[in-house]
């Protein structure tokens, strides 16, 4: 129904004066009985008796009274939470990245971003990769971060390109080297992701194709690898940048490699735009700035 016909009833049943009221809403009060008659039209019923000298509720518009206030708090209410929302007072952002991004850099985009929406509830997830894409189009996520290709109803949005570098400590050897040929790396201890990870197989690809065959450690989780790296307990071969922040913070440096691995792009996974939250495009201009200032100038 007509939220200005209830708005017409309530000025009309505070002030028992059609006069009165159309002068409080700013209206005509032809416009205003016109109104109110077409809403008794519709609903069968009398909510006013009218005489030469006074108006009174009828017990029926008694009870459409009570409703209309009821509606018009409620719409209040909706129109106040939209405007929460819309401002990023309120609402919920829910994640999804490749454990190489989330580990090297989600801490800093989400330290960030809680500095300047501290009202949003986040929930950030470590996905496999083949998951993000999916999740995002289901709108189980509001935003993936993950790399191709993407199959659906997505949108992808490049932000920067990675490659496998050593990762080591700052006290390793091999830090001191510009560049490290993979051969020197047979006698080391890699510390790599198990095998049912994309990443995991394309350094198994990547050692086949150079004929090296150096110890493994297997982790679950990229922070385990980059734990024990920090402490120079063995290197790991990941990807990354050399500028990267989140490496530096752990205590670990990249190099990178000879020959180098192919590049692979990372992406921004985001719905449609007529349905991305707005906490979802304020965190997704947070990456894109970050990338923007820690990319290296061509």
């Amino acid at each position: 129904m007509d939220l200005r016909a209830f708005q017409y009833v309530v000025a009309v049943a505070e002030r028992l004066n059609f006069t009165s009221a159309a002068r409080d809403l700013n209206v005509s009060q032809p416009a205003l009985s016109q109104k109110i008659r077409q809403l008794e039209e519709e609903l069968g019923l009398q909510i006013f008796a009218r005489t030469s000298h006074q108006v009174a509720l009828t017990r029926g518009g008694e009870l459409v009274v009570d409703h209309a206030r009821r509606t018009l708090e409620a719409a209040a209410r909706l129109k106040q939470e939209v405007g929460a929302f819309r401002g990023l007072q309120r609402g919920k952002l829910r994640i999804a990245a490749i454990q190489s991004f989330g580990t090297l850099h989600m801490p800093e985009l989400l330290a960030t971003f809680l500095a300047r929406h501290p009202a949003i509830d986040v929930t950030a997830l470590e996905w496999a990769n083949a998951d993000i894409a999916a999740g995002v189009e289901s709108g189980v996520l509001d935003l993936g971060i993950a790399f191709g290709p993407f199959e659906g109803a997505v949108r992808a949005e490049a932000i920067y390109e990675d490659r496998l570098m050593l990762a080591c400590s700052p006290d390793h050897p091999l830090a001191g080297r510009p560049q490290v040929p993979v051969a020197t790396l047979g006698d080391e201890s890699i510390a790599m992701l198990t095998g049912e990870f994309d990443t995991r197989r394309a350094l198994d690809l990547f050692f086949r194709e150079n004929g090296i065959a150096p110890r493994r450690v297997e982790f679950d989780t990229f922070a385990a690898i980059l734990n024990l790296v920090g402490i120079n307990a063995c290197v790991t071969i990941l990807p990354g940048r050399s500028h990267d922040i989140g490496a530096q913070a752990r205590g670990v440096v990249f190099r990178p490699l000879v020959p180098q691995p192919s590049p692979r792009t990372i992406h921004l996974i985001m719905p449609p735009i007529q349905v991305q939250s707005p906490a979802a495009k304020a965190f997704a201009q947070i990456v894109r700035n970050l990338f923007a200032v820690t990319s290296p100038k061509p």
